[in-house]
């Protein structure tokens, strides 16, 4: 797992690791736990995008060392204060939007991302094709 993990890393030096928080999978499973929600029961759980996050917040949470340094890592880490921040912000954006029943906004917000990553899709789709069907056969 370790070895394809990687192999798909999107580090220039992915031999150079740098502590992560994990905040948006552990903020995944953290919502999981407190709406009662079994990611395995929705049929989303079913697509590759799901299921490659289903897969990292597995493979974060098998593993006690990566899941305590990553907890760490967001109590301790100023250095990555910044990401996490943006993560947190863009979080509030979308749940602000969602909370105000406010169509118009969630359209807007959402072309806006959209074109922020349409050049980065169909790569994006075939590495996480690629890494699914990589870490299954493992």
């Amino acid at each position: 797992d370790d070895a394809v993990m990687k192999e798909f890393s999107l580090s220039a030096n992915s031999n150079q690791r740098k502590p992560n928080s994990h905040l948006s999978i552990l903020s995944m499973v953290d919502a999981w736990n407190k709406l009662q929600v079994n990611p395995y029961d929705n049929l989303i759980c079913q697509t590759p995008p799901f299921r490659l996050r289903l897969g990292i917040a597995e493979y974060l949470f098998k593993n006690e060392e990566l899941l305590e340094e990553s907890i760490e890592t967001a109590l301790y880490d100023k250095s990555i204060r910044g990401d996490d921040l943006e993560f947190h912000s863009a979080v509030r954006d979308w749940s602000a939007i969602i909370n105000y029943g406010d169509i118009e906004g969630y359209k807007l917000h959402f072309n806006q991302t959209q074109t922020f990553f349409k050049d980065r899709l169909e790569h994006g789709r075939h590495q996480s094709a690629e890494m699914i069907k990589r870490l299954m056969k493992d």
